[in-house]
């Protein structure tokens, strides 16, 4: 009998047969267990639960009706844990992630898992078995290029961008000009980007980011993040920051900005951008030693998040009332902010020790409205420019400092005043110098050099009447190059160790310049971003000697690539220099032998050439002559004959002008 010929209880029956069986969810993916609950009698079970509401609906999301539960003793006393039930499962994934380790209060850190891990745990398999040996496969390396016996000659490498092409590029400067590694007319969709030590070029593209390294230049890791146009490095490198405008970005999964782990790619945590006219980049600001990642708390304090958890230390925001900047040291783990004052309250900056968020140092300052931070590189000093209400008009602008020596005991403070209104600032690496640029017309600036002594600031050298505005320090201190940016382009390299200028060059409107890291080098560059024409990078010596020049349509990018921080103190530096002379000769010797054999290979290419030429040419010659008695007999003569002699004669045609004087007898 047919489907069609049964009756309708049959044919219900039998179609119930064609469907999938219900499959139950026994799975408690949607609830939490949170320990640690502070033990409370039935007259506070209310408030003990609104409590909990408020904190797990802030972080995680929406709670079923009724969805907190106590678990309770037999006097109805809490038993020190609970159960939350979310609407979704993302919202327990979030509450776990987000308030695992929560301080409620100071006897009181709640624990919060998944009901289901407990499940997990229950079913352990004790019974032993063997792990499964996988085979080791080794990670590339990304600092292999600094073994490369070009890197350890000292030579660098660097990377351009010019129309399609991304150029990176070793500048062997020896052979006269720089020389091509790798090049590319699809790395990137925009600009590229080296991290802070060098390890990963970073390429552009519409759906995120990619990092290339290791010797062959292969991709080591992609970053996702749909419309990325930012990213900002630690400062060793272990995590990245993404940005990418989102509009309309939900807050409980933002992705306008994102914290990866740079070593397995795992994505860390989402934030929300500020508003446009707020934003600055970067977004986030970094301690040293990656420790920690902090943003500003409205104006109320600063959020300071412990990498990688990227939770809140203490699971609060640091807080400090009307903020209004603050800065991290480049080496200890060490804040500095200021807070301005008011009609009755004087201004204030403070050092303040992480995580124990001990007070290093302090200093009052009256009538100050504003603040700019300035680290040498080591953190051996800070120097902290600040504003203050003028009252009345002095005759000479003046602009006052304080001197913070971070890494002298109890940290002195010293206060300082320079008889000049500031245009720019910057501290020598390594080194106890700072330059600055200051006066009213851009044709008739001066530099001034000061140094910081053991118990005062001295004023060193001063350069008068000069056409300058940027400030570029050799990474090695002592040498730097005053320049005239986005202009006429001037540019002066001086010493600053003996107070005198090197040379002084030019390069029409110079947009950007970049140092090489050994401080041989130094780079100025037209970048089509900015100007249209004469698009093109100059490289120099550190003390302005032409060395290289290029002139490219489509010149976007010059970047030389970073090494990685230096391990020897400066003073073990400074006892290398010292005993320079020592090894002089060596290197001498090894320079002469370098070149010798470079010249030699060049003489063996050429006569290579030479002698292949000269190859050529015989065996067309013995072609030549084996097909004579062929010719002969078919009529093919040459057309010069051997026997035939030519002379050549020039005609040279000159004009004689010949003066005749008569004479009357």
């Amino acid at each position: 009998m047919s489907l069609y010929d049964s009756d309708d209880e049959e044919l219900v029956t039998r179609l119930e047969d064609f469907e999938p069986p219900v499959q139950l969810d026994t799975s408690f993916a949607r609830f939490i267990v949170i320990d640690n609950v502070p033990v409370a009698p039935e007259s506070k079970h209310e408030k003990l639960k609104s409590i909990l509401h408020k904190i797990f609906v802030s972080k995680g999301g929406e709670i079923v009706p009724n969805g907190i539960t106590l678990v309770l003793d037999a006097n109805k006393n809490t038993k020190g844990f609970a159960f939350i039930e979310y609407t979704k499962k993302e919202g327990a994934n979030d509450a776990v992630s987000l308030l695992n380790n929560y301080k409620l209060d100071a006897k009181h850190t709640l624990q919060v898992n998944l009901l289901d891990d407990f499940k997990k745990f229950l079913n352990f398999n004790e019974q032993y078995s063997a792990p499964k040996v996988e085979e080791f496969v080794s990670k590339p390396n990304y600092n292999e290029w600094l073994s490369d016996k070009r890197a350890l000659k000292g030579y660098d490498q660097f990377v351009v961008r010019y129309g399609d092409y991304t150029d990176i590029c070793w500048n062997e400067m020896s052979v006269g000009k720089p020389i091509v590694e790798k090049s590319n007319t699809a790395m990137t969709t925009s600009y590229v980007q080296w991290s802070n030590t060098g390890s990963y070029l970073v390429t552009f593209h519409p759906d995120g980011v990619v990092l290339y390294g290791g010797k062959q230049w292969i991709k080591l890791n992609n970053f996702d993040h749909r419309g990325v146009q930012l990213v900002d490095f630690s400062p060793e490198d272990k995590y990245l920051i993404t940005f990418a405008p989102v509009l309309n970005d939900n807050p409980k999964d933002p992705k306008s900005i994102i914290v990866w782990d740079v070593r397995n790619g795992k994505k860390l945590r989402g934030f929300l951008a500020p508003p446009k006219d707020q934003f600055t980049w970067p977004a986030f600001r970094w301690s040293a030693k990656d420790r920690f990642i902090s943003r500003t708390h409205e104006d109320k304090g600063i959020n300071i998040y412990e990498t990688p958890s990227m939770k809140l230390l203490d699971n609060t925001y640091l807080a400090i009332s009307n903020l209004k900047d603050y800065s991290w040291s480049p080496t200890d783990l060490t804040l500095a902010y200021f807070v301005p004052g008011s009609s009755h309250i004087p201004s204030k900056i403070t050092l303040l020790e992480l995580p124990s968020k001990k007070v290093l140092a302090e200093k009052v300052i009256f009538e100050a409205i504003d603040a700019r931070f300035h680290w040498q590189n080591e953190g051996s000093y800070l120097c902290v420019k600040t504003d203050k209400i003028v009252k009345t008009k002095k005759t000479i602008p003046t602009t006052a400092f304080e001197l913070f020596r971070t890494h002298e005991p109890n940290v002195p403070v010293e206060s300082f005043e320079i008889p000049y209104q500031i245009k720019a600032f910057a501290w020598e690496p390594r080194g106890k110098r700072i330059c600055i640029i200051h006066g009213e017309h851009k044709i008739a600036m001066n530099v001034t050099f000061f140094e910081v002594g053991k118990h005062k600031i001295e004023q060193t050298s001063k350069l008068e009447n000069r056409k300058l505005n940027t400030i570029f320090w050799s990474p090695r201190g002592t040498f730097i190059l005053l320049a005239n940016l986005n202009d006429t382009g001037e540019l002066e390299f001086y010493n600053a160790a003996d107070g005198e200028t090197l040379s002084t060059q030019e390069h029409l409107q110079c947009t950007g310049i970049d140092w090489n890291p050994s401080g041989r080098f130094v780079t100025t560059f037209v970048s089509q971003w900015k100007v249209n024409t004469d698009t093109g990078y100059n490289i120099w010596s550190f003390a302005g000697e032409p060395i290289y020049s290029v002139l490219r349509d489509r010149f976007y990018q010059f970047n030389w690539r970073p090494r990685p921080k230096f391990m020897l103190s400066t003073k073990e530096m400074n006892i290398i220099k010292t005993n320079y002379k020592k090894y002089q000769e060596k290197f001498d010797e090894m320079d002469g032998l370098e070149i010798a054999e470079s010249n030699a290979q060049e003489e063996r290419r050429l006569q290579g050439l030479m002698d292949e030429f000269l190859s050529y040419l015989q065996r067309g010659e013995a072609e030549y002559q084996a097909t004579a008695p062929e010719r002969e007999r078919l009529g093919a003569y040459e057309d010069i004959d051997k026997r035939d002699e030519y002379q050549s004669v020039e005609i040279v045609e000159d004009i004689i002008d010949i003066v005749t004087t008569s004479y009357r007898r």
